[in-house]
């Protein structure tokens, strides 16, 4: 059986304290409850769709995500966004 894959376990880990400083105006990376009512937004800027590519390159940012990280934050929401 595969592991469901979980916001504490997995996706926190995703996002750096910088990229949680810089989206803090729109919403908190570090809260389960913002990150699963932004979900698809997310999934989108980091594919840099609907906008910069997220989190921005280098030297602003630590981005964008190596596929492996977008394939696991995918992995979340098709497992149900669980905590």
């Amino acid at each position: 059986m595969v592991k469901t894959s979980g916001f504490q376990a997995d996706i926190r880990p995703l996002f750096t304290e910088r990229d949680i400083q810089g989206m803090s105006k729109a919403f908190n990376l570090g809260s389960y409850d913002d990150v699963k009512k932004h979900a698809v937004a997310i999934y989108d800027r980091i594919r840099g769709i609907g906008g910069a590519v997220m989190p921005s390159p280098p030297p602003r940012g630590e981005g964008p995500w190596p596929q492996s990280q977008i394939e696991l934050f995918a992995k979340w929401m098709a497992d149900g966004l669980q905590p």
